[in-house]
């Protein structure tokens, strides 16, 4: 067997060479000096061999020791060498999970993976839908620790008092955890099925009659403590028949008003195409006292009243609208439907109505061959509606700018 001494004296040699100590355990001199500690085993008729570190770092006797324990398991049939990679990935395993397991960490990857390809409004409902709901009860958890049962019983809460935020959550939760099981951190998703959910009651936007626009505008006129910004978002999602989040997280550098026109990038449309609206007289007379209003250095039309660098809040339009006695009957999404509904009834051109609408057309083939944009038809399309909006209020002549200033 090996002594201390001898070890120390072993000299390099111009090949490498061995000495033995018992039992497989064996140094191997390398010709630069270095003197590593080997075991050769041999488990099922296989020539296995073992690293135990190098000389002096790992003594003789640390050598001995590391040998005994990996010779114990060769005799009882047990690779040493597999035994000791398969310790090292559990200990990774448990290392990523105390790291990166919780559901808190686990939430903020997710959200940096997938917000790139969301509307800013988009990211910031489902952020303040996480942190109401999902963060105050899981922040801590170990996500591979959360049950069915558990994620059901939070939903099934959430839903007594928001069935659409209940919704929303449970595809979020869906997400977080097919993001855990990619990431390694566990194998099976424990998010409940849709079928725990109530069936939603299908319904359109609510939209106000024809005779009810000429009396919304009238309670609009005269509604003098409403903030003429939020007046004027109100007036251009009637004028432009756009989708609410589209006029109020609209920016100045999409518009051009001498050419009276407005191209709202892709990214922030539905269906994730450009759109171009054709501004009316009424719409640029807006714009232009809005210019006046708005400070020059802000790049939203319509800025959030506490952070300037972000747009209206999403439930003003909604909150002017119940102001006003009309909640019940409308919403800003469904003066798209009135719109719709106007010049359905006058027989117009459906492809400009629905390209008025930036609604994605059903016929993929024929949309594919018509490349008409019906650019003047749009822009004849929405005058007359700005012109019909001005006359179904009291008198014919009543200015639709009357109240902004």
């Amino acid at each position: 067997m090996l002594t201390t001494l001898q070890i120390k004296s072993a000299k390099a040699q111009e090949r490498a060479y061995k000495l033995a100590d018992s039992g497989g355990l064996y140094l191997l001199v390398q010709p630069n000096g270095s003197k590593l500690w080997r075991y050769k085993f041999r488990v099922g008729g296989v020539e296995g061999k073992q690293s135990f570190g190098a000389f002096p770092e790992v003594s003789l006797a640390e050598a001995r020791g590391l040998h005994g324990d990996s010779r114990k398991l060769v005799v009882q049939g047990i690779n040493p060498v597999q035994t000791k990679q398969e310790l090292k990935v559990v200990q990774a395993q448990e290392q990523l999970e105390r790291t990166k397991g919780t559901f808190a960490a686990v939430m903020s990857d997710w959200d940096t993976a997938t917000a790139a390809g969301l509307r800013p409004s988009t990211v910031r409902q489902r952020q303040r839908e996480i942190n109401n709901d999902l963060v105050p009860k899981l922040k801590n958890r170990p996500m591979d620790g959360i049950t069915r049962l558990e994620l059901t019983a939070l939903l099934k809460d959430v839903e007594k008092r928001a069935p659409e935020v209940a919704r929303n959550l449970r595809n979020h939760l869906w997400g977080m955890f097919e993001y855990a099981i990619d990431s390694g951190l566990m194998e099976n998703n424990p998010v409940p099925p849709l079928r725990v959910m109530k069936k939603r009651n299908q319904s359109n936007h609510p939209a106000l009659a024809g005779d009810q626009i000429g009396d919304f505008l009238r309670a609009l006129d005269a509604a003098t403590a409403i903030n003429e910004e939020t007046r004027i978002a109100m007036l251009l999602v009637l004028l432009t028949a756009c989708r609410k989040a589209e006029v109020i997280e609209a920016r100045w550098d999409e518009l051009d008003l001498k050419a009276a026109q407005w191209e709202i990038p892709a990214a922030r449309m539905k269906a994730k195409r450009p759109h171009w609206v054709p501004l009316s007289r009424q719409a640029i007379e807006l714009l232009t006292n809005l210019r006046k209003i708005v400070p020059a250095n802000r790049e939203h039309l319509f800025p959030n009243r506490l952070d300037p660098r972000r747009p209206m809040a999403n439930r003003s339009l909604n909150a002017l609208m119940e102001r006003l006695g009309f909640g019940g009957e409308g919403t800003p999404h469904g003066m798209r439907a009135a719109f719709s509904t106007h010049f359905n009834r006058l027989g117009a051109s459906v492809d400009v109505i629905e390209h008025c609408l930036a609604h994605v057309p059903a016929n993929a083939v024929r949309a594919a061959y018509n490349r008409h944009a019906y650019q003047d038809e749009r822009r004849m399309m929405l005058q007359t509606w700005a012109d019909h909006l001005d006359g179904v209020r009291e008198s014919r002549g009543a200015p639709l700018l009357q109240r902004v200033a």
